[in-house]
């Protein structure tokens, strides 16, 4: 991604934050039971993304193993974490729409 386009994103989005954010991601707070079922989930990822990366993007997604629920990955090639604001992003809310038009109908 160009960085022209990341400082404007960067200065349009970025939010400053407490710290404290991270901590709760080790708590009991959020822990998910995986096996539990769930509401239809769909994960994407950039193939570029080094925040979090494609695997672990995947890795999650394959935690999820209620047999009943629907758990879908879509890797995006060329695409960093920005993968919704990068040049072109229509073809992914594209794609998300139709995913979800496809859950709707089942």
């Amino acid at each position: 991604m160009e960085l022209e386009l990341q400082e404007k994103g960067y200065l349009q989005l970025a939010i400053p934050e407490s710290k404290l954010v991270v901590r709760d991601t080790i708590t009991s707070a959020a822990k998910v039971d995986f096996k539990k079922p769930h509401y239809p989930l769909l994960f994407i990822a950039g193939d570029m993304d080094h925040t979090i990366p494609h695997q672990l993007n995947y890795d999650n997604y394959k935690k999820y193993t209620d047999k009943n629920s629907i758990t879908d990955y879509k890797i995006f090639p060329g695409r960093n974490h920005f993968v919704l604001g990068q040049p072109g992003w229509e073809e992914i809310a594209i794609y998300i729409l139709e995913w979800l038009e496809k859950q709707k109908n089942e």
